[in-house]
């Protein structure tokens, strides 16, 4: 496993801003995530050769390039994998009542619900390229997706919006999800 040049000082800047324990919660969720991705490889019948960590996602290289629906697969892996860690955490929270579990809870369904908003970089927008390419071709791919990422683009920007206003301010998640929106 790699890490981009860039990931330290972001994980960092990100443990400064929100404390040790919200930072482990959101690491451990991320990298679930990425896990979740890395299944899907051996699901869809080939091996990760290397996983790349970046501030906000990550890269797989793989032995054998998927076919399509083994590509969907790959992309569903990780946000699965935060869906089914959300609910397991929300069952165990029933039992455990802790700060740290909430958060790590809270930072799965994050990770689930930004991932499946169809901006191209994102899981979701991959997916929907993968699905419109199949059904119609590449040209209608790339204008749906445009399309969508404006959409989602959008949402994020109003999600951050929200957040920060909600939390009294706090700048942490707003500044994830305006990074989420920003094209790229």
């Amino acid at each position: 496993m790699r890490l981009s040049v860039f990931a330290p000082a972001a994980f960092w800047i990100l443990a400064v801003s929100e404390g040790a324990l919200p930072f482990l919660c959101i690491a451990a969720a991320a990298v679930l995530h990425e896990l979740g991705h890395a299944a899907a490889v051996r699901c869809a019948g080939s091996r990760v050769t290397r996983m790349t960590v970046y501030p906000f996602g990550g890269l797989l290289e793989c032995t054998s390039p998927p076919d399509a629906k083994g590509e969907l697969l790959i992309q569903a892996g990780g946000i699965a994998v935060n869906a089914a860690c959300a609910f397991a955490g929300a069952c165990a929270f029933v039992f455990f009542k802790n700060a740290c579990l909430l958060m790590f809870v809270f930072a799965s369904l994050f990770f689930a619900v930004t991932n499946l908003i169809p901006v191209r970089s994102s899981d979701g927008g991959k997916m929907l390229y993968i699905w419109a390419e199949q059904r119609r071709g590449g040209e209608y791919a790339e204008k749906l997706c445009r399309r969508a990422a404006f959409a989602g683009r959008a949402a994020l920007a109003a999600a951050a919006g929200y957040v920060l206003w909600l939390s009294g301010f706090n700048n942490g998640l707003c500044v994830i999800l305006l990074i989420a929106a920003a094209p790229k």
